[in-house]
């Protein structure tokens, strides 16, 4: 259920916020519903929603991601 939330922000913040808003397609009420939802799956350590749609998809290419290859893959790109 959605329920109106008035807020006491900043001109500045509010001019950046409808301008960002615009600029993404979106709106303002939404932007921030994002935000909060993102900040919430954060504090409880786990993914939020773009990055839920990506995990498992590198998996077709076999790629080695053990912690001694990507050290070995650094070493010959950076000390070499």
């Amino acid at each position: 259920m959605k329920t109106k939330l008035t807020l006491s922000v900043d001109k500045d913040l509010v001019n950046f916020a409808r301008h960002k808003a615009h600029a993404d397609g979106t709106s303002v009420s939404a932007m921030f519903s994002r935000f909060l939802t993102t900040t919430r799956l954060q504090s409880e350590k786990k993914a939020i929603p773009s990055v839920k749609t990506m995990v498992g998809t590198l998996k077709k290419y076999n790629i080695d991601d053990s912690k001694s290859s990507v050290r070995s893959i650094y070493a010959h790109k950076h000390l070499n």
